[in-house]
């Protein structure tokens, strides 16, 4: 695959399609509310949580380039990812691609390249700024970004994530698949806010003797709540016959709290994420923190870190350089245990899997004069040569 740039053709009676996800509820026949994705769902503690974990540990880990299983060192695209000159760093980068997959279900960054088809620099791509137009019978596929360019951008130049689908080439969020689950919890979190806004007491029936007419009944009420049911905390004067019987329901007989603690397990189920990195208790259990992390990356994080070491070798790399890919090292996630960290590289060395200087790498040292050998450790006495070539020494 080449990288060198096509010739972009010009744009020809333009059209502006909807977006996938608008085309999905209107089929439904379910209304669309743009923004809902970003802005309400995010309102939620448990989505923003889960959003935040996952899109800043992928974030953090380091991106490595590889010849087989050899780490490439001075690789031009680590000055792409690392040039000053960026609008974004690599971390924030990372961060709002992944964001995007999760709420908006596509991400986009603009591949800017030089003359000779090496990437220059990469930007960042808003996914309602992007109309993804594919014809399936010419298996036709290009990107229109009026920000960027107002003719036809090959796919060779966009960098495209994207995890649900139903067609491999409009991605769905997360929160389109969990819109009955965040609607219901949102109604959760309104009528826990209202229950405490009235003093943690619901509303109760006020009786009076007789008839009242329309307006007479309006003033009673607006006079109630000014002098009684604003805070929970007023005091209230009966007049002739009139007399109040609240309706007292606590919040555990109304199991409100039960059901934002489950609304909370069910938005991590959709995410993939264990309740207990949440603040739940009862999120699961794991022996230590070292499980549970382990579990996170491999469960979680692993299919958004292949999703991203693919789509960046396929754009990224030259056509020439068939044996490179793109590696993200999630083993940097693994290191809370100081002691699982050190028995796993001393097993890897030892057993001449990797060589020091690999290991050292790895952890944040630096190189040693010859740490770059494969080594096995060698324990059997009994054909143990060493000294016999010179015994009296």
């Amino acid at each position: 695959m080449g990288l060198f740039k096509k010739k972009e053709e010009k744009r020809d009676n333009p059209t502006t399609t909807p977006n996938y996800e608008q085309t999905l509820y209107s089929s439904l026949g379910l209304p669309f509310f743009e923004g809902y994705s970003q802005r309400r769902a995010m309102n939620l503690s448990a989505v923003y949580r889960c959003v935040e974990l996952i899109s800043d540990n992928v974030a953090m880990l380091p991106i490595r380039v590889r010849e087989d299983n050899v780490v490439v060192k001075n690789h031009p695209l680590y000055n792409v990812l690392n040039n000053r000159d960026n609008l974004l760093n690599k971390y924030n980068l990372m961060k709002l691609l992944i964001q995007s997959v999760l709420l908006r279900g596509n991400g986009f960054a603009y591949i800017n390249r030089n003359s000779d088809g090496s990437v220059k620099s990469l930007r960042f791509v808003e996914s309602g700024d992007v109309t993804i137009h594919y014809d399936k019978v010419k298996r036709e596929l290009y990107y229109l970004i009026p920000s960027i360019s107002n003719k036809k951008i090959e796919p060779i130049n966009v960098i495209h994530l994207l995890k649900n689908s139903y067609d491999g080439i409009n991605g769905i969020s997360v929160i389109t698949y969990a819109d009955d689950c965040l609607s219901v919890s949102k109604a959760a979190e309104t009528s826990a806010k209202g229950y405490y806004d009235s003093g943690c007491n619901l509303s109760g029936v006020l009786t009076v003797q007789g008839q009242l007419n329309g307006t007479q009944r309006q003033d009673i009420i607006q006079n109630w709540k000014t002098a009684y049911s604003s805070n929970g905390g007023g005091v209230a004067v009966l007049q002739g016959n009139m007399s109040y019987t609240p309706i007292q329901v606590s919040a555990k007989e109304s199991q409100l709290i039960e059901a934002r603690e489950y609304n909370t397990k069910d938005i991590a189920r959709f995410f993939g994420v264990n309740p207990a990195l949440l603040g739940e208790s009862t999120g699961g259990a794991y022996a230590n923190l070292q499980d549970l992390q382990q579990a996170f990356v491999l469960h979680t994080l692993m299919p958004y870190i292949v999703m991203v070491e693919q789509e960046f070798g396929r754009k990224l790399l030259k056509g020439t350089e068939q044996n490179f890919h793109i590696d993200l090292n999630e083993n940097f996630l693994l290191r809370a245990d100081k002691s699982a960290t050190a028995n796993y590289y001393t097993a890897m060395v030892n057993n001449g899997l990797i060589t020091r200087n690999e290991a050292r790498n790895e952890i944040g040292y630096s190189e040693v004069v010859g740490g770059d050998t494969l080594t096995i450790a060698f324990s059997n006495v009994s054909t143990n040569t060493i000294g016999e070539t010179n015994k009296e020494n």
